[in-house]
């Protein structure tokens, strides 16, 4: 009866060391998948988290006229590391103590994420920042973002119509308000709503300042190497023996329906632009002005909406002062402020109202979307401003756009954190 019994406990004992390996075999096929699943997202959000975090702390910099910096976070590695281990106190013989022990198993699963920082500084910050947009990121708008927004935090001014082209400067010496900028956009916005106008690219051709040039001294070389430039000749129509030169070019328009080239929305546009009226379309073209006349049109009627483009700097610097400071800050020049001609500091927020807004709270608050502190106090965009959330968003998509230029990385930080 010896032998019956002691063959069973080795069967036994067969069983569960089978038991465990197939535990240490088959649970690390799950954990895999239940290791994305539950840190993927979890990664994806505090990412967005810190980096809306990290763009309203150097707005919040910019009004107290200190610097902003940026730490990129190129690269997100994670480990997950699964290992076990199993022991049984019984011997062969069941002489051991413990008969009913079923023995000892151990599972640990380990995460080690691994960071590399990238802090960003000279010539490659500096193009970021300091390179003024293109009008053609104006397609943004067709891609869903606010007409208004896009271009009160984007344009300095429109055709000299001055959108508080003063508040992009740290300390303005001055204070100035938007309010006929926002009314040509409101009506710019208005025409858009109605479908009666929309952002496109057109092939134009535009007649180069030369002095006509006879027939026969162009040849066919001169037609071929003219063309390779997008340049055209053309029969003069006072003289067919001369020609004229005119330049092909893709840019952007504002284009207007038929229905709607006579409607008075689009005749007052004209007028607070200064463009010629019931036009088909109209260019539109990036162009820095002279900013020392500042709300005094000094271009004739036009075909062309000229948009003096702020660059990524001139963008935060002018929403950080929609950004509210404590008064004592102000009151002792911790934080500069514009003094008006009465003698009192200038208002700065009518200039960004709708567009951005920051509280400032003497302690973190409990509902808000995004909170810094910064000099002993904490500044957050409210849970319900939906328009400064959007606002920050859209800012990220502009300053992403002006680094897919060719920014290469510089050196990394790179710091494992063991779990």
């Amino acid at each position: 009866m010896r032998q019956p019994a002691r063959a069973m406990r080795c069967w036994q004992w067969f069983g569960r060391i089978v038991t465990l390996i197939a535990a240490c075999v088959l649970v690390p096929g799950c954990v895999g998948p239940h290791a994305i699943s539950h840190t993927r997202l979890k990664y994806n959000e505090v990412y967005r988290n810190t980096n809306d975090e990290q763009l309203l702390l150097n707005i919040v910099r910019l009004r107290y006229a200190d610097s902003p910096v940026f730490i990129d976070l190129p690269n997100i590695t994670s480990q997950f590391e699964l290992s076990g281990r199993g022991s049984f106190a019984n011997g062969l013989d069941g002489s051991g103590p413990g008969r009913s022990n079923l023995g000892l198993g151990e599972l640990s699963l380990r995460d080690s994420p691994t960071l590399s920082y990238h802090p960003r500084g000279g010539n490659e910050i500096a193009k970021a920042l300091l390179t003024p947009l293109t009008a053609e990121l104006s397609r943004v708008i067709q891609a869903g973002a606010n007409i208004e927004q896009l271009f009160l935090m984007t344009v300095n001014d429109m055709n000299d119509v001055q959108n508080a082209s003063r508040g992009t400067a740290m300390i303005p010496t001055a204070g100035e308000d938007n309010s006929e900028f926002r009314y040509a956009i409101s009506l710019f916005s208005e025409l858009r709503n109605r479908n009666a106008v929309e952002l496109a690219f057109k092939t134009m051709e535009e007649v180069e300042s030369t002095e006509p040039i006879e027939v026969g001294e162009v040849n066919a070389r001169d037609v071929f190497n003219a063309a390779k430039e997008k340049y055209v000749f053309h029969a003069d129509p006072q003289n067919g023996k001369r020609l004229t030169v005119s330049r092909k070019e893709k840019g952007l328009v504002l284009s207007v329906r038929p229905a709607f080239v006579d409607s008075p929305e689009l005749e007052e546009f004209c007028r607070v632009l200064n463009l010629i009226p019931k036009q088909s379309y109209y260019k539109i073209k990036a162009e820095l002005t002279d900013d020392s006349t500042p709300n005094q049109k000094i271009i004739p009627p036009s075909d062309t909406i000229y948009l003096n483009m702020r660059s990524i700097l001139q963008i935060m610097t002018f929403l950080s002062k929609g950004v509210r400071v404590p008064e004592q800050h102000t009151l002792c020049g911790i934080a500069p402020s514009t003094i008006g001609p009465d003698g009192v500091p200038f208002d700065w927020t009518p200039a960004t109202e709708g567009l951005f807004c920051v509280q400032v709270h003497r302690y973190r608050p409990r509902h808000s979307e995004c909170t810094v502190k910064y000099r002993g106090y904490w500044f957050s965009i409210s849970l319900d401003d939906v328009t400064s959330r959007a606002t920050l968003a859209t800012l990220e998509i502009l300053f992403a756009l002006q680094e897919s230029e060719g920014a290469t990385l510089g050196p990394q930080l790179t710091l494992p954190l063991g779990g």
